[in-house]
């Protein structure tokens, strides 16, 4: 009795064995690891100018980094100038030259003539880098900006540049930072100088006008306006009479002449008209002849008819008015009678036609004779008035000194200090992993036509570039409008003389991001400032002599007349854009991804079954339970 439960437990634990018996493993799917991959990109361009039909570049660097290739990738490549397409003193650095220095440029002996008139450029130094060690990278930089004139005027500009690409496992990034002190573009008077205007010959009122909405005025001039009132006012009532007498002289003489263009116009078309009446009475005289001819003809043979009846001619025909003999001289009378009264009329109008031509020939020598008197007139008062006006010229000409200092040492426009940081970044491609974006930066004194805008508008100075929000830049935007407009508005008030707005653009900037092919991108592109100086049109009056050789200036004069339209010698300049620090950046990244191997899990439920059904384990289960139960009850007392 003691061995049954020992075998019933026995058997039991061979099924239990049995029902655990082996089980197959599920495998996984096999994948390959994909390294990071990206490029980054990152640009810049100094200075550009797009003037008389070239198109400058000036210091443009650009950098690239790439891994997606394969083997890393990352080039420099400096253009200190790139005139019309052509570029000058390229230079490209990789790896295989890394470190570089790129020398500055000097454009006045290399430029063709026609480029060298309209821009002089020596460009900065560039230290340059290139490394494909841990993914590739690129960076340059400058420690000036260069030096540079625009039609002979020069153009301050210092500062320094920075800028970098990057790609490594982690993100991909193109950023730079630029620097700009005491940056000065040409001045009022230097400007319209270069577009051909004479500021000399604009009236003085015009001049004073134009610093007043500007709120130029300083005390040099406002002492030379007072010296001026004070000079007008011991002669001011000279100067009205004799203002006065040259108005109605003037009058006068614009009246005459007017008189006399008429009249040399009816003069001219006179000798057509005595013409015509010549014809006319000729032609007359000739029918007279004919009907005269055709009249003795008909009378003979009636008179001879009348006499041998004891008649009169009248009487006669009358009489007979029906025979044919009569009745052809009666026509004849009548076309006779027609005929002579034709013939005087035209001696008439030949008569009328020759007395109105020698009276309007007399008419123009008596108007000539009144505009040579009224012009000799005109002439004397102008003399007069002149030389009043004379006694002024020490205080005119002072005027005119301080007026043109102001304009001369006011710039379109200035900068104190700008510092702009920009980035563009991608480290994944999935939303939220690229960025790109003006990540710092500082603007410091902007002085638009003399007027520094940031102050007027933002009640500072200096401003943080991550704190100009675009409301407040649009109006400072607004501010500079205004400003521009003055000058457009003032000086387009002289007869003829016409200067659109100049258009100021500061700080543009677009951003982008996306993702594509398994790439996350960020796009960044900013300007710093843009200035477009719209075509003028000159009253040849107003020019400067050597105003049409000008390079700005578009060579032919405007020949299209009044009504609004430009008058016969009027020159048009050609407009001109300048801008300053066009940067770009452009990052797209790929991350990496972990590949995988075959594993074995026991007990994978999906395998085929080996061992017993599970049924079986659970009467194993029983007859152990039930052999523990028996041992125990007959087991002896000692045992247990």
């Amino acid at each position: 009795m003691r061995t049954r439960p020992l075998a019933t437990a026995a058997v039991a634990a061979v099924l239990l064995g049995a029902v655990a018996g082996p089980a197959a493993a599920r495998g996984t799917a096999v994948t390959a690891a994909t390294p990071a991959a990206g490029t980054a990109t990152s640009a810049i361009t100094l200075l550009s100018l797009a003037l008389a039909g070239h198109d400058v570049r000036v210091g443009s660097v650009a950098l690239t980094s790439d891994t997606t290739s394969g083997a890393p990738a990352s080039k420099v490549v400096v253009t200190p100038v790139k005139a019309d397409g052509t570029a000058y003193g390229e230079q490209t650095v990789t790896p295989a030259n890394s470190p570089a220095d790129v020398p500055s440029f000097d454009s006045s002996a290399t430029l063709p003539a026609a480029l060298g008139a309209v821009a002089s450029i020596k460009s900065p130094v560039f230290n340059v880098s290139s490394s494909n060690a841990s993914g590739a990278s690129s960076k340059a930089g400058a420690a000036s900006l260069g030096a540079i004139s625009v039609l002979g005027i020069p153009v301050k500009l210092n500062g320094t540049v920075d800028v970098s690409s990057l790609v490594d496992g982690k993100n991909a990034l193109g950023n730079k930072t630029l620097a700009v002190k005491n940056l000065a573009l040409p001045s009022i008077a230097d400007l319209l100088g270069a577009l051909g205007l004479n500021l000399k010959a604009l009236p003085v009122k015009t001049l004073t006008d134009l610093l007043a909405g500007l709120n130029l005025t300083n005390t040099a001039v406002t002492a030379a306006q007072a010296a001026l009132a004070t000079a007008q006012s011991t002669l001011q009532t000279q100067l009205d009479a004799a203002q006065a007498a040259v108005d109605a002289a003037q009058k006068d003489l614009t009246d005459k002449t007017a008189q006399l263009s008429k009249a040399k116009i009816d003069l001219a078309a006179a000798p057509a008209a005595v013409a015509a009446a010549q014809s006319a009475a000729t032609a007359a005289n000739q029918a007279l002849t004919t009907a005269q001819t055709q009249y003795d003809t008909a009378v003979a043979p009636v008179q001879a008819a009348a006499t041998l009846a004891g008649l009169t001619l009248d009487n006669y025909a009358t009489l007979n008015s029906s025979a044919a003999i009569v009745q052809t001289f009666v026509a004849a009378r009548a076309a006779l009678a027609s005929a002579t009264t034709a013939a005087g009329t035209a001696a008439t109008n030949l008569a009328n036609a020759q007395s109105a031509a020698g009276t309007l020939q007399t008419l123009v020598t008596t108007l000539q004779t009144a505009v040579d008197a009224a012009q000799t007139l005109l002439n004397s008062l102008l003399a007069t008035l002149n030389g009043l006006l004379g006694q002024l010229a020490p205080q005119i000409n002072a005027l005119l000194a301080a007026v043109t200092a102001v304009l001369d040492g006011t710039p379109l426009v200035s900068i104190d200090s700008f510092t702009v940081e920009t980035k563009a970044l991608a480290n994944s491609a999935v939303a939220g992993g690229q960025s790109a974006s003006v990540v710092g930066g500082e603007l410091q004194g902007v002085h638009v036509l003399g007027t520094d805008v940031l102050s007027n508008v933002l009640g500072n100075s200096k401003v943080n570039l991550l704190d100009l929000t675009t409301g407040a830049l649009a109006q400072v935007t607004s501010k500079v409008d205004a400003l521009t407009g003055v000058l457009s508005s003032v000086l387009s008030a002289v007869p003829g003389l016409s200067i659109p707005a100049p258009h100021v653009a500061l700080l543009t900037k677009s951003t982008s991001t996306s993702i594509a092919g398994g790439f996350g991108t960020a796009q960044n592109s900013v300007r710093a400032l843009q200035v477009t100086i719209p075509a003028i049109t000159l009253p040849a009056a107003l020019a400067l002599p050597n105003a049409a050789s000008l390079p700005a200036i578009s060579g032919a004069p405007n020949l299209k007349g009044a009504l609004g339209i430009n008058a016969v010698g009027d020159l048009v300049s050609k407009s001109m854009t300048i801008g300053l620090g066009t940067l770009s950046e452009r990052a797209s990244f790929r991350p990496a991804t972990a590949g995988s191997t075959p594993v074995t899990t026991p007990t994978t439920p999906e395998l085929p079954r080996t061992g017993l059904p599970a049924g079986i384990a659970i009467f194993g289960i029983v007859l152990v339970a039930g052999g523990l139960l028996l041992r125990r009850r007959f087991a002896p007392a000692a045992e247990l």
